[in-house]
């Protein structure tokens, strides 16, 4: 191709029809037009999904999501999402997931890519492990320029996902993910930190001595965060007395410097990302243990009164984060309570 289509641009093949997936912050049901995303900008970015197969509870359990692109632009009058675009194709491609029925044993997976400019990546549905792999097929230049008009254009309205990940670079995500990550095995909402497996793989070794079987948990599927208990570990010096432990107890200075030092080489800009990390797992895949670590990290950065004056760049770039994420989580709120609002008025008008 003579000239590079613009940005980065992601085919999807054999996708499921009503398939709740989506991109960043963005969610969306799929339909038969469905081919993928364009216009993606530079930086890191999360394809996340949920197979619409009910689970093994059967349709009568399954629930009915509202789920639906943010930031629409327009719909017309059946409640399809009509996206700014030349090409009615696009239009097409995507419908609000408001009549999507998914089962609530069902979890949310995701995989995460680097985007740059005239970058195309493929992926694939694996109908068997319901999950999207990394597609073999060759896309050439005459089947992109096919394709194309079937690419829905990913929200330029959408800017605060890279407020929300403004640290996070391809070198900390091989940090923060498993293993088995590099072996094509997505991340799910129950994917666990290593921390989390060690003490279930604890309590299952525990109910199993009877027996006389050892059991123990795989790590190379859990999450690889930072490993601290505040309320279980030593966080002053080895040898501190009177005073100093004290201070040490009140302030967890040197207990920050030192679990970085160990850690993450000494890179404090690491825990931030790790913060971003999990906050996303947290909005998107609702993963337990990312909001556990979440937790622990603010926690921790927020009992360090001494490293507020050491690390002052460290902790501007954590008020913008925590600015970033509370806005995320004021909107979110705000837009559930119009909606119940909305539909309560709505349900005592019906009845008037």
């Amino acid at each position: 191709m003579a000239v590079p289509l613009p940005k980065t641009t992601l085919i999807l093949y054999n996708i499921p029809d009503k398939c709740l997936l989506g991109i960043d912050l963005q969610f969306f049901t799929s339909t038969a037009d469905f081919n993928g995303i364009k216009l993606i900008p530079d930086g890191f970015h999360v394809l996340h999904w949920s197979s619409p197969t009910p689970g093994p509870t059967g349709i009568e359990n399954a629930i009915h999501t509202s789920s639906r692109i943010t930031n629409i632009h327009d719909e017309d009058d059946k409640g399809n999402v009509l996206l700014k675009s030349p090409s009615n194709i696009e239009r097409q491609a995507v419908t609000q997931s408001d009549n999507i029925v998914m089962s609530n044993m069902n979890l949310r997976m995701a995989v995460f890519f680097e985007a740059s400019e005239g970058k195309t990546t493929s992926m694939t549905w694996d109908e068997e492990a319901e999950e999207f792999v990394t597609s073999k097929r060759d896309v050439d230049d005459v089947s992109l320029l096919k394709v194309y008009p079937h690419l829905i254009s990913y929200p330029q309205s959408s800017p605060r996902f890279a407020a929300l990940t403004f640290l996070l670079t391809p070198k900390l995500l091989s940090t923060y993910l498993p293993e088995s990550y590099n072996k094509a095995v997505p991340v799910s909402s129950i994917t666990a930190s290593s921390t989390d497996s060690l003490l279930l793989s604890q309590a299952i070794s525990k109910a199993s001595s009877s027996s006389n079987r050892s059991t123990s948990l795989a790590d190379t599927d859990s999450f690889r965060f930072l490993n601290f208990d505040l309320k279980r570990q030593r966080t002053w010096r080895e040898g501190a007395v009177g005073r100093e432990l004290t201070t040490a107890a009140l302030d967890r200075s040197w207990f920050l410097g030192d679990l970085v030092s160990r850690e993450r080489n000494g890179d404090y800009n690491s825990v931030l990302a790790e913060l971003q990390f999990c906050f996303v797992l947290l909005v998107l895949l609702a993963n337990y243990s990312a909001a556990e670590q979440w937790k622990r990290i603010v926690e921790l950065l927020c009992t360090c009164k001494s490293a507020v004056s050491s690390q002052p760049e460290l902790y501007q770039k954590l008020l913008d984060t925590l600015y970033a994420q509370f806005q995320l989580i004021y909107e979110g709120c705000a837009r559930l309570w119009y909606n119940l609002t909305t539909d309560h008025l709505d349900w005592k008008i019906r009845h008037l």
